[in-house]
């Protein structure tokens, strides 16, 4: 899956991401287009124009994946969905989102949204390799025809049902509509993805072994779908344990609070030493969370030298995603981009006052527990809270 990536652009209000393997990968497809594709298809081309005949390839090639992202985040956002990033990564992009579709039609839609429009790439760039006058310089030929290629033979990989690729989420949508449960859907679409993906990882190393270096990106493609898949049929899981289980039933109580006006020095003597925790809850005069202050967020954002006097209200985390009430259904804390980051939450009361904090740590136990009574589906809050 994509690592952390750094933001490039803002289109239509959806971040856009490059993640460092990202330039990597079009570094190495310039090379080979340029090295070998393009001085075989441009007879005569010159070395430097070869090279940035292959360098804008693999950029208009991106362009076209960037649109297939932006089909399945416009039509996710319009069915409810919020769009947190759209990254470009090493096997093309992601759409980042905040929550699953509701029902399967909008899946089916949300599935089918981006390929559509790379077919619709493929079909204007098919269309006009077709229409160019033979007068056409052959290295702009030669660029039109690929990108053709190329786009036509993402449409296909991307359809095949190998969840988690667009394909597999058309066959998970089918199978969510016939059976009317989201989790089985998911867990068989998984399944199918995971065979698909070791399949391609064989085919990917007999290629290779007979010689073919670009065997291994296929077997690389193999391996993030079986990776992916195993991940979506665990977050299924994981949904059906906790959908329904609040924050108050999880969270580590009672909790200690640091003022925000006490000084980095004291914080560490007063509470972090003595009470040895990784993280407490950050509160304002009147007692009321206002962030949370980890041992890791301290120790990376404490400026040097006179960092003791640094007031602890300054230094905390205070993306107010990580203050939930204790009604907050777990699942969909879980979605939440700070809590994945930060890894734990301040539980507080109608008034704001920190009651508890919930861990990653908390809804493990949880789900260990969950497992213990087996995961028939409908246990959910129940087999927890009891």
């Amino acid at each position: 899956m994509p690592g952390r990536s750094f933001r490039i652009a803002r289109i239509a209000g959806i971040p856009v991401g490059v993640s460092p393997w990202w330039i990597v990968i079009v570094a190495l497809f310039t090379w080979v287009l340029g090295d070998s594709y393009f001085p075989e298809v441009v007879k005569g081309i010159s070395p430097a124009a070869s090279y940035a005949l292959g360098l804008a390839s693999v950029l208009l090639l991106f362009l076209s994946i960037l649109a297939h992202e932006f089909g399945h985040a416009i039509v996710a956002r319009r069915h409810g969905i919020e769009i947190e990033e759209i990254d470009l990564w090493l096997l093309g992009g992601v759409s980042r989102m905040r929550g699953e579709a509701h029902e399967p039609g909008d899946e089916l839609r949300y599935a089918l949204a981006g390929p559509a429009i790379t077919a619709l790439v493929a079909a204007c760039f098919g269309a006009a390799a077709l229409l160019l006058p033979a007068s056409t310089p052959p290295v702009l030929s030669a660029l039109v025809e690929y990108q053709a290629y190329v786009n036509g033979a993402i449409l296909v990989l991307n359809l095949l049902p190998a969840f988690p690729l667009d394909g597999g989420r058309v066959l998970r949508a089918l199978l969510w509509r016939r059976s009317g449960q989201m989790r089985p859907a998911t867990e068989t679409a998984a399944s199918v993805g995971r065979g698909f993906g070791y399949v391609m990882i064989a085919l990917g190393a007999l290629e290779f072994l007979a010689g073919a270096p670009l065997g291994l990106w296929l077997a690389l493609i193999g391996f993030f779908i079986v990776m992916a898949a195993g991940q979506q049929a665990m977050g299924a899981q994981v949904e059906a344990a906790l959908s329904g289980v609040h924050a108050r039933e999880l969270m580590s109580a009672p909790v200690v609070s640091i003022p925000a006006r006490s000084s980095l020095a004291q914080a560490a003597s007063e509470y972090f030493v003595p009470y040895r925790y990784a993280a407490f809850p950050v509160v304002d005069e009147s007692g009321r969370a206002i962030g949370l202050a980890s041992v890791d967020r301290l120790a990376s954002h404490a400026p040097r030298g006179r960092a003791g006097e640094q007031a602890l209200g300054d230094l905390a985390d205070r993306d107010p995603q990580l203050i939930v009430t204790t009604e907050e259904d777990v699942a969909r804390l879980l979605e939440r981009p700070a809590f994945a980051r930060v890894g734990r939450a301040v539980v507080v009361d109608d008034a704001g006052r920190p009651v508890g904090l919930i861990s990653i740590t908390d809804v493990q136990r949880a789900l260990r527990a969950y497992r213990l009574g087996g995961d028939g589906a409908g246990r959910g809050a129940g087999a927890l809270a009891g």
